[in-house]
């Protein structure tokens, strides 16, 4: 009986490999992140003026993202490790993150996060410190 089994399994293992591929799609997938509308925002955790902030990486003005499902957003923390705590686990599908200095942290919106806008904090390890965004950085999910 066992060895019925094993020569089964082995007979079979193949086909259930092949068929679990996808043929048809080998694109590359920041190419079709674009197709579908997808976009990702730039982040970065740094010392401006002798403190620690979340800023846009183009406007060290601005920290707040707008967002849609499935877009996604790259922190990168530039001096200290940092752990990031987001307070609602169905936008990324996890409350908490860290991260190593200069290490990117990428994460997309999950399908089933909820609309509406989400404080979030980025704790700095070197200073014992939160980073301040806009008084504090936010997401903020639209559709």
């Amino acid at each position: 009986m066992y060895f019925k089994k094993l020569l089964i399994f082995v007979l079979l293992s193949p086909l259930l490999f092949f068929s679990g591929q996808d043929h048809q799609n080998f694109s590359d997938p920041i190419q079709t992140d674009l197709e579908q509308g997808r976009v990702e925002y730039r982040v970065v955790v740094k010392i401006i003026e002798n403190e620690w902030r979340v800023v846009l990486e183009n406007d060290e003005s601005r920290s707040d993202v707008t967002l849609r499902r499935g877009d996604r957003i790259r922190w990168v923390v530039e001096g200290s490790d940092a752990s990031f705590a987001f307070p609602d686990m169905r936008i990324f599908g996890q409350e908490t993150r860290e991260v190593r200095d200069g290490n990117p942290l990428v994460m997309a919106v999950s399908a089933d996060s909820p609309k509406g806008t989400f404080a979030y904090t980025v704790f700095i390890h070197e200073s014992m410190t939160y980073a301040r965004g806009q008084s504090p950085p936010r997401i903020i999910i639209r559709n």
